[in-house]
């Protein structure tokens, strides 16, 4: 009996068709994987933050103001040095001896800030803008990720820093610190803070609720993938 099999044409198909196979599915495998670690890297600063936050709170309280872009900075640099950042856009040790007729845009570092415009992108692939005001309030911390205080009490976190995606909901989150309470958080009450990015504006800003931030996540922005990953 003569046995069978596999010709060299057969074999030569199969393992085209397994090539097609990976090459689908291979992608999808892998952006899971590093959401997954983008997730733990964003619980791990939300923690970071809240506790040099809640130290800086128990030290000034409700003094602290981030209403006045220009008063926001003193608490800013403060929070930043208990985050023990390797690198900031703001010249802290300068800040603090700053005079009432100083302003911090003298005392700032070019190189290091937040990703320059339509550099990084919302979930809808669309390019993403952020007030130049607040640019260089950002700090590089020791593991890479890039912290970024901007206007209304939003922070924005890039958990890799410069590295891709560079995508809201993916490796770019964001939260609240709040008023006279020492416990970051991502919902206000107040008219402005409801809206993420809202000191830009237009299509760059998303307003989120309790109500639509889990729809956001999966088919908006990608904003609503941080109170997401943190509260459910």
């Amino acid at each position: 009996m003569k046995k069978r099999a596999f010709t060299m044409a057969e074999v030569l198909i199969t393992l085209g068709i397994i090539g097609i196979v990976a090459a689908m599915t291979l992608p999808t495998v892998i952006n899971n994987i590093q959401d997954k670690q983008f997730r733990t890297m964003f619980k791990k600063q939300f923690s970071i933050i809240s506790q040099a936050f809640q130290m800086v709170y128990l030290d000034d309280g409700e003094e602290i103001q981030f209403e006045d872009w220009h008063e926001m900075i003193y608490y800013i640099c403060k929070i930043g040095t208990k985050l023990n950042a390797e690198q900031s856009g703001l010249k802290c040790d300068e800040i603090s001896q700053m005079t009432p007729d100083d302003a911090f845009e003298y005392h700032i570092d070019t190189k290091f800030h937040w990703h320059d415009d339509e550099k990084w992108y919302n979930a809808k692939k669309l390019p993403m803008k952020s007030n130049s005001g607040y640019r260089y309030m950002t700090f590089y911390l020791p593991d890479g990720a890039w912290i970024n205080f901007n206007c209304y009490r939003y922070v924005f976190v890039d958990v890799n820093g410069a590295k891709n995606p560079n995508t809201v909901g993916r490796d770019i989150f964001y939260f609240l610190l709040p008023r006279n309470s020492a416990s970051p958080n991502f919902f206000d009450t107040s008219p402005h803070t409801t809206t993420v990015n809202g000191c830009q504006g237009g299509e760059y800003a998303t307003r989120l609720t309790r109500d639509n931030y889990q729809d956001d996540c999966l088919n908006g922005t990608g904003w609503g993938c941080s109170p997401m990953y943190i509260l459910d």
